[in-house]
């Protein structure tokens, strides 16, 4: 889990510096500078539950809010055409943001020993 927390606290990074020509920078960039910290509290085994699950679920509604109601993809060679496009990457941003949380989440959980 380590190496998947440092590779993801790096991608989160990166993520954060490409919005610099986002519309909306100002929402994005802490974002995903907040994903790549919990990234790095990981990477350290410094999962606090309570703040990942909230974490978690926050961007889970977030996505579902963001989603477009027409999906016209994330076509990056056409730039952004419609607003349907912005929110489609929007979407899945937060989308990747809760599925990371998640497997930090399952993948720090200590097994219980079965009751015999």
């Amino acid at each position: 889990m380590k190496i998947f927390a440092l590779i993801m606290a790096f991608v989160f990074v990166s993520f954060a510096a490409l919005q610099y020509n986002d519309p909306d920078p100002y929402i994005w960039i802490p974002i995903y500078l907040y994903v790549a910290a919990l990234s790095y509290l990981a990477f350290k085994g410094k999962i606090i539950k309570p703040l990942f699950m909230i974490s978690a679920l926050s961007f889970l509604v977030g996505a579902i809010f963001m989603w477009p109601e027409q999906w016209e993809g994330v076509a990056l060679k056409n730039g952004m055409k419609t607003i349907f496009i912005e929110q489609g990457r929007e979407s899945l941003g937060l989308s990747m943001c809760f599925v990371t949380l998640v497997i930090y989440l399952l993948l720090g959980m200590p097994l219980r020993k079965v009751a015999q």
